[in-house]
């Protein structure tokens, strides 16, 4: 019976940071969303599928057919913005009819027109190139006042960017920071606006264009920008055309507000092994640039500890940039790869920092193995027969309910120094039975892993199923390269009829183990195990 056991990888792979993004957005999976978007007839997937694609400086399709050929509301002020912005994203406007110039007409004649009623009909004009026939003076006090109503991120953000098309930016310079502050917090980690991405998009990126245009510092703080950029990150696996573009707005006004929040992740692997040294990270910007002004020997892993017992093992170790990859970093860790383990690292790209936590993977070995027939009282000595590993026992071992299997054997690494696993079993499995019994195994204080498995009491473990069974060792550990399983070979259980279970026999294991029968690890059976390793730990197994 060939199965594989692999252990659980503890949380090795994560990293903790409250000052840099862990993380980026990633563009080009946003850009295949963007160009499958533009295959829809759909006028407002279609405009922000072109949207998002032009954000990118991507390859904007022949659409005028779609646009020429789409039915519309005139009523629909929203969906007359789209079709004539779509147009003006493909250079279509010669694909549009004539009667689409009525829609935003009427709207700005309305008395009772909202806050984005009269954003979607001013740029639906700015699309058909009639520039600006809002008044800006009127217009502003129009505004103002239906701010005075309805005060809510959404219609800032369309007034802001009205501002910036009808020339009332210092409007929105006065009255950005203040808007800013209305930013709902999430856990202290990350900042967005009533109504989600699309209003946090909105938002920022008519804000952060707006000082850029006016040649003023940014109204946010580095605080804000790291906040907002975690949002952003939270949202990243949209699937729609507008989701993606709306992201990508957002993302792009964030990451080009100096200084831009930095983002740090890891580039492949999480752990480094005897045989590989190294640990490559992305310093980057929210969508995968470099950071501007940042040196090469500004990246450093300010310090690194074990976490098993809070040993420094690094200090103010500086990563090298990778040739030709002015995003790579690599953090070297030849000093530490014979020391298994996990270990935290602090990493600091220019003032900010973040930990990540990596394992040092390491091998590990059993070379023998002694497996011992004999009574569970002890009145006689054990039959010991050794089977070196990957060897399997010579012949069959036969054991009744009236003796007791005991296994000793010494888990040792690649330098041949006895090492404590966090998964150690014993599996015994019938050979054409789905049940099964996993026992788990703690070592000593040398480090010599004992078990005594009392056959009598494996009995009902076992559904009292005697005859030939599978007796296995499985070991594995979060800091383990490759676990191990070894099938050391066939043992043939006989026990008695109507055997009442531990009546007269020893306990199954010693007097400090408890059972946990019943309890299922993956698709492990009944498991018996000390009470303080099985309750402080996950154990699981996979086939």
């Amino acid at each position: 019976m060939s199965r594989c056991f692999l252990p659980l990888l503890l949380l090795s792979v994560l990293a903790v940071s409250n000052a840099i993004l862990q993380g980026t957005v990633d563009v080009k999976r946003l850009q295949g969303i963007l160009e499958e978007g533009v295959k829809s007839k759909d006028i407002s997937t279609l405009y922000y599928s072109l949207k998002g694609l032009k954000q990118l400086n991507a390859k904007i399709p022949d659409v005028c057919d779609v646009i020429k050929n789409t039915k519309y509301d005139l009523k629909n002020i929203e969906q007359i913005f789209h079709l004539t912005n779509a147009a003006d994203l493909s250079g279509c406007q010669n694909s549009l009819k004539p009667d689409v110039l009525s829609a935003p007409t009427q709207v700005l004649d309305k008395k009772d027109a909202t806050i984005p009623d009269l954003y979607h009909a001013v740029y639906t004009l700015k699309a058909l190139g009639k520039g600006s026939v809002y008044d800006k003076e009127d217009s502003l006090k129009n505004l103002i006042q239906l701010l005075k109503k309805d005060d809510s991120p959404a219609n800032y953000g369309y007034v802001f960017a009205l501002c910036e098309h009808i020339g009332c930016a210092a409007w929105t310079a006065t009255h950005a920071e203040s808007a800013l502050l209305a930013a709902d917090e999430t856990d202290g980690r990350s900042l967005h606006f009533d109504g989600g991405l699309p209003v946090t998009s909105l938002v920022l990126s008519t804000v952060i264009r707006t000082f850029k245009t006016l040649g003023k510092p940014s109204p946010l703080s580095m605080e804000q920008r790291y906040k907002f950029g975690a949002y952003v990150l939270s949202r990243r696996s949209v699937t729609s055309p507008r989701g993606a573009a709306l992201l990508l707005d957002a993302a792009a006004a964030l990451a080009g507000d100096q200084p831009t929040p930095i983002s740090i992740v890891f580039k492949d692997k999480k752990f480094i092994t005897s045989d590989s040294d190294s640990i490559e990270f992305s310093v980057t910007d929210l969508i995968g640039r470099p950071i501007p002004n940042l040196k090469p020997d500004e990246v450093i892993a300010q310090s690194g500890t074990r976490l098993a017992d809070d040993v420094v093992v690094l200090s103010k170790q500086p990563l090298t940039q990778k040739s030709n990859e002015p995003t790579t970093f690599i953090l070297n860790l030849s000093k530490i790869k014979s020391q298994h383990g996990l270990y935290k690292i602090s990493l600091s790209a220019g003032t900010k920092s973040a930990n990540f936590n990596i394992a040092v993977l390491g091998e590990i070995q059993v070379s023998s193995i002694e497996v011992g027939i004999g009574d569970v009282d002890g009145t006689t000595s054990p039959k010991i027969t050794t089977v070196t590993y990957p060897n399997r026992l010579t012949e069959k071992l036969q054991a009744d309910h009236l003796q007791k299997v005991t296994l000793k054997f010494t888990v040792r690494d690649k330098w041949n120094k006895p090492v404590v696993v966090q998964q150690a079993f014993v599996r015994i499995a019938p050979a054409n039975a789905p049940h099964e019994a996993i026992y788990v195994a703690e070592p000593d204080a040398a480090g010599t892993y004992k078990v005594e498995l009392n056959v009598g009491a494996m009995s009902a473990h076992l559904r009292h199923s005697g005859g030939a069974h599978e007796l296995s060792v499985l070991l594995g550990d979060s800091a383990v390269a490759a676990p191990l399983a070894w099938t050391l070979g066939d043992l043939v259980l006989n026990f008695a009829r109507n055997h009442a279970v531990g009546a007269f026999a020893l306990p199954l294991l010693s007097p400090r183990w408890t059972s946990l029968e019943g309890q299922r690890l993956g698709r492990v059976g009944p498991v018996l195990a000390r009470g303080r390793l099985s309750m402080g730990r996950q154990h699981r197994l996979v086939y």
